[in-house]
């Protein structure tokens, strides 16, 4: 059973396609199945993902930059928490394969614009398909509740900065698992960005599927490894794809929390990044920032100097 991706004709041509977790931690888990079938149809998929695992006294990695490193299964660090590492160590003992995750330090735009032009050299990429596990990349900055958006907009920002790549789509992942957004506000921007004819359209994740099966496998291995915490989107899209429904907790680490687990999770939701980029309003904040700090500081600023907007209330009946 495959995964009925709408994105197929916009990445055909592509011959080194990168699939980036936009958010860091495990975002990049959350593009597996969409890497599982894109590779199954013979293209050549790259992964790579905004990292929170510091790169200090890290070895055994392919060193791009001192803020760009190709992360494998045999890359050893100091740090336990490191989820790339897993995933390359997943990717030998589960499917005998050598897999390189090349990860960016969390800095600001800046920095991250320049290890991703040296990432498109080195591999010679024609397209990218950034991955956001949540939905919080989708909005502009204005809204009454943002989430975790400011790792997103990092990344968006970089990625719409590289104008000479034909291909720059986003995709979406587990509607409905983040806290303290807005989703008024969120279908608002769908609608805007469909009437803006950047939306690509919607593919789900089913149990049948074997590239759902090798991502919820990925996911509990590198989530069962010491000092890996879970990580909450990954967690509520495979209790979704199970069936669970409501405040069901696939893990501890949610324990004591109100969630909503919904058939909405496991959708995937496809755009043209740089409609989304044009409708970002912490761009001109954020675009020269060098460190993650300066990044934050200029997000607070254009937060209090923003008229937020209030979210519609639910008047139905």
């Amino acid at each position: 059973m495959d995964l009925n991706l709408p994105i197929l004709d916009q990445v055909a041509n592509c011959k080194n396609l990168l699939i980036g977790g936009m958010g860091g931690g495990f975002d990049i888990f959350c593009g597996l199945p969409i890497y599982f079938e894109l590779k199954s149809r013979g293209m050549n998929v790259h992964l790579a993902n905004y990292s929170f695992t510091p790169f200090e006294h890290l070895s055994k990695g392919i060193t791009l930059s001192e803020s760009l490193v190709g992360i494998t299964a045999d890359s050893e660090s100091p740090y336990h928490y490191s989820p790339e590492r897993y995933l390359a160590k997943w990717f030998r003992e589960k499917q005998a394969e050598e897999i390189i995750i090349w990860s960016f330090e969390n800095t600001g735009v800046r920095p991250l614009l320049e290890n991703y032009q040296i990432l498109v050299d080195h591999l010679k990429i024609d397209g990218i398909l950034l991955i956001d596990g949540g939905v919080d990349s989708l909005l502009r900055g204005d809204e009454a509740e943002v989430g975790t958006i400011l790792e997103d907009t990092i990344s968006l920002i970089a990625v719409s900065e590289l104008k000479e790549i034909p291909v720059r789509l986003i995709a979406c992942v587990g509607m409905g698992a983040e806290i303290e957004i807005a989703y008024g506000q969120v279908f608002e921007s769908i609608a805007k960005l469909t009437e803006l004819d950047a939306f690509l359209g919607v593919c789900s994740l089913t149990k049948r599927m074997p590239v759902y099966q090798n991502y919820e496998d990925a996911v509990l291995f590198v989530q069962s490894r010491p000092a890996q915490e879970p990580s909450v989107i990954n967690s509520s899209v495979i209790s979704a794809v199970q069936g669970k429904h409501g405040n069901f907790h696939l893990t501890s680490k949610t324990s004591g929390s109100h969630l909503s687990i919904s058939p909405l999770m496991p959708l995937y939701w496809f755009f043209e990044l740089p409609a989304i980029a044009r409708r970002n309003m912490l761009f001109s904040e954020l675009r020269y920032t060098d460190t993650r700090t300066d990044a934050y500081r200029g997000f607070l600023k254009i937060r209090r100097n923003l008229s937020l907007r209030k979210a519609a209330k639910n008047t139905n009946k």
